[in-house]
């Protein structure tokens, strides 16, 4: 492995949706559960929908990409338990759907594409909701991963900013680190764009990836069927762009990379 273990810590990788953590990180969480070191991934908009699923403009063309049958929010779930099975990582999903299942009053809150970039709508509770969420307590120091919210999806922007209130509340509980969305980071600029609204100064922290990590990484993401042909043409696409997007072109190194608080 790349990396030695770090003692007596524990690695909590918060996820916006079921593939975030995974798709992000997979080499870094392959890393640690190799090493021993206990690892959870928490999909914060990880629950179900009761009752017949809405319908919008953005929730038909979901459904007919995914292909996931009549329950595509519980086969979902499935995709990203079988995932970090074999990532050997434990996961917990929240009981708070999507956003684009969200709704007030009979009112969804995220119609269309260009609502899921925007700002968070004024009337979404999710914010609520993961204020009173409490973190595992593993009896480790607790290290926990946050994203960036590289692309500007509002459930990223959400989560992102419950983190940092975390931070903010009690600041001698656990540290915090940052990383961007694979595969919104795909450009420099996206990446530039995330960390000009964080009101705090990061340094940037690459993590050394090698051949088995990057495989597990591949093996993992190949397990969420439904999100495959919105990214790519199939798997062996998905694996060469995730090649190309973990080489360090300075290097040459294949890396994920991390943000961590300058102290």
């Amino acid at each position: 492995m790349a990396e030695t273990k770090d003692c007596d810590q524990a690695h909590l990788f918060v996820s916006p949706h079921f593939d975030d953590g995974v798709f992000s990180c997979g080499g870094r969480i392959h890393q640690l559960t190799g090493a021993g070191e206990p690892v959870t991934v928490l999909t914060m908009m990880g629950g179900l929908h009761a009752g017949e699923l809405p319908k919008s403009p953005i929730l038909d063309d979901l459904h007919t990409r995914w292909m996931a049958g009549e329950d595509p929010l519980r086969a979902r779930q499935e995709e990203d338990e079988r995932a970090l099975s074999r990532l050997n990582a434990e996961h917990v999903h929240i009981d708070l759907t999507d956003c684009v299942y969200r709704q007030v009053d009979g009112v969804l809150l995220y119609p269309s594409e260009e609502s899921l970039f925007g700002s968070v709508h004024v009337a979404d509770y999710a914010p609520k909701v993961l204020e009173a969420l409490s973190l595992p307590d593993s009896g480790r120091q607790l290290v926990i991963y946050l994203p960036l919210a590289v692309g500007h999806h509002v459930d990223h922007q959400i989560v992102r900013d419950w983190g940092i209130g975390l931070l903010r509340d009690k600041p001698e509980n656990w540290s915090l680190r940052f990383y961007a969305e694979y595969p919104y980071f795909n450009t420099e600029r996206a990446i530039t764009l995330a960390l000009s609204k964080m009101d705090m100064p990061l340094r940037e922290k690459q993590i050394k990836l090698d051949e088995a990590d990057l495989a597990a990484k591949v093996n993992a993401i190949a397990c969420y069927d439904s999100q495959i042909s919105t990214f790519w043409e199939g798997l062996d696409a998905m694996a060469l762009d995730l090649r190309r997007s973990s080489l360090d072109p300075r290097t040459g190194q294949l890396v994920e990379r991390y943000w961590e608080i300058e102290s």
